[in-house]
């Protein structure tokens, strides 16, 4: 019996640094194919070692970009925006008495902005992002902690996430999960087990 729901953030509720390649690679003049923002520094800056200055200095420093520092903070914050019809779906959920939380990857700057311009975390119970606790998925320790929040058990858990590698990770701890595509499938998946979205 499914009794929580926990939701990953970007590409899942928000759109987060899909499509911000192609934003860049017009802006530098250089193919997308030549652009890997998942430098080391990455995982430093979602585990809250390195602010996110730091984080596009690493990247200007080893790809000798010609841009402001400035101007990639904002690319990557004009990337963000909520994909259509995912909120509705949780409103719902929350209103037919589901228990919700959010586990998600992220970086403290992104986040703050995020909160403030779309307001999402309201609709959770608990909310557990990576720069909080230095532990980013796939690591089962960041699925305990957030069960922990909730005061869940894995076996009444769903987890949804649009990564295979984080979903395998869920289903070893022994929650069922469901791979987001779209809010179109994510619906006939929570019909196809019995869960209220109406």
């Amino acid at each position: 019996m499914i009794k929580t729901i926990i939701f990953d953030l970007s590409e899942v509720y928000l759109r987060g640094l899909l499509g911000t390649h192609e934003i860049l690679s017009k802006k530098l003049g250089i193919n997308v194919e030549a652009l890997d923002l998942e430098i080391p520094e990455m995982q430093s800056l979602f585990e809250g070692k390195i602010a996110e200055e730091d984080y596009w200095k690493a990247a200007v420093r080893k790809y000798r970009w010609n841009i402001n520092i400035n101007e990639l903070k904002e690319i990557v914050r004009s990337n963000f925006r909520e994909i259509k019809g995912v909120r509705k779906i949780i409103e719902k959920l929350k209103k037919n008495g589901y228990q919700l939380g959010l586990l998600s990857v992220h970086a403290k700057e992104w986040i703050d902005h995020c909160e403030r311009e779309f307001d999402y975390h309201k609709l959770f119970d608990s909310v557990l992002y990576s720069f909080e606790v230095a532990v980013c998925k796939p690591d089962k320790k960041a699925y305990e902690l957030i069960l922990e929040k909730l005061k869940s058990k894995p076996e009444e858990c769903l987890f949804v996430d649009d990564s295979p590698k984080n979903l395998a990770s869920a289903s070893r701890l022994g929650m069922q999960t469901i791979r987001f595509q779209s809010p179109e499938s994510l619906i006939e998946e929570f019909n196809r087990l019995d869960i209220n979205t109406k």
